[in-house]
């Protein structure tokens, strides 16, 4: 069974039914000893790593807001949006905007973001400007064969 365990992620279809459900005891019994802060943390983790993941992806992929990023991260931490935008100078109805893609996060509030929690203000801005181009792109065709520098050099 060991070797199965190190197989997660790589050939989980070799892993029985019974094999699994231990996994799941072994997992469940691990987080209920875990604090509220490391419970935190790990939420975090994964939240910076899908945040890295999305800059990452293809810019054909679906467009994720980076309010939405920020919705996530006020509810690992439990902060009130009231609170929250009052702290960080901002209207209640702006950050309602915000976190629903209508209003962009700007420099001034990505360098706030980064200091309270420790993400970059420039992945802020690369989320903002990437759904800039998904956007432009989805709104306005302009093919490969239309621009190449084949074409203006010839």
């Amino acid at each position: 069974m060991a070797n199965n365990i190190e197989l997660i992620g790589i050939q989980s279809n070799k892993i029985d039914k019974q094999e699994s459900q231990m996994i799941r005891r072994i997992i469940d019994a691990h987080s209920k000893s875990q604090t509220k802060e490391e419970i935190i943390e790990n939420q975090m983790i994964g939240l910076k790593f899908s945040l890295n993941n999305y800059l990452n992806d293809s810019i054909d992929t679906k467009i994720i807001e980076a309010g939405k990023f920020l919705n996530d991260i006020l509810s690992i931490y439990n902060i009130k949006k009231n609170k929250f935008a009052k702290y960080i100078g901002l209207s209640e109805p702006n950050l309602h905007a915000l976190i629903k893609g209508r209003r962009k996060i700007n420099n001034e509030i990505a360098r706030k973001l980064e200091l309270i929690f420790d993400i970059d203000a420039q992945a802020w801005l690369y989320i903002e400007t990437k759904n800039d181009i998904k956007k432009f792109n989805k709104k306005n065709k302009i093919s490969d064969d239309d621009y190449s520098i084949q074409e203006l050099v010839a």
